[in-house]
């Protein structure tokens, strides 16, 4: 099965939240897909670095060197070399796609297709276990997809305690799910964020991704400059993202 044309529309963040998380999924289940995926996103990586440092002349010299190749037949050559060499004429053929899609500014719906994916963050998974007293019963609803129980349930508890930040990201969560987070925005410029503590950092990753969802791009580039201060799991992803609101 040709994967290129999903896994190019995932790297572009032509998917839509839920076509993306679909996509993860698959990636997860599926050996063959996680395979070309690995080697289409390595060839796509380097395409957006040439492109977003403007230097298509340099990468349009590198792709054509990479195409004058030739493939030598040989006992050793692999299927995944033959995938590879298919990879790069596929990729070939979407170039000038890919020119209109990095050379403007992306939406912030491609944005967050791109960068939204609390069910695949490991710190997340990591902060759900740790559940005890009476946030136990929020974050439990959250966990089952029970949002708007959720936000009813984690609203009340973070009116009252706004160190807990398992509870204060569960609301945030479940309100993104809703598309409801303009009611949370509001409450976090009282939340205490110390970005040297990791689940400050969690927490103001996805407050930075619900302010771009709100069109409030100045709070998230201040959020996203704080986070790419601090030695972490999101700091590449909050300097890469602020690339993106600074074209």
């Amino acid at each position: 099965m040709n994967y290129v044309d999903p896994i190019l529309k995932y790297l572009s963040g032509e998917l839509s939240a839920e076509e993306a998380k679909s996509f993860r999924d698959s990636l997860n289940s599926n050996e063959e897909l996680k395979q070309e995926y690995e080697e289409i996103s390595a060839a796509y990586e380097l395409i957006r670095r040439q492109l977003v440092e403007k230097d298509e002349l340099a990468f349009r010299e590198k792709l054509l060197a990479a195409m004058d190749r030739e493939i030598q037949p040989s006992p050793l050559t692999s299927r995944r070399n033959r995938r590879w060499w298919l990879s790069l004429v596929a990729l070939a053929a979407s170039l000038a796609i890919l020119l209109i899609i990095w050379v403007k500014p992306g939406g912030t719906q491609s944005m967050l297709s791109r960068f939204y994916a609390p069910d695949q963050d490991p710190v997340v998974l990591a902060l759900l276990q740790d559940t005890r007293g009476p946030s136990e019963e929020g974050i439990l609803l959250y966990k089952n997809k029970r949002y708007g129980e959720a936000m009813r349930v984690l609203g009340s508890l973070s009116e009252k305690n706004t160190r807990d930040k398992a509870v204060l990201l569960c609301y945030l969560l479940s309100a993104m799910e809703l598309d409801r987070e303009d009611e949370v925005m509001d409450q976090q410029g009282s939340w205490d964020f110390q970005f040297d503590l990791l689940p400050d950092q969690t927490l103001g990753w996805y407050v930075s991704l619900a302010l771009i969802k709100n069109d409030r791009l100045e709070e998230a580039r201040s959020m996203l400059k704080a986070l790419k201060m601090e030695s972490g799991p999101y700091q590449s992803d909050a300097e890469n993202l602020l690339k993106l609101l600074l074209k």
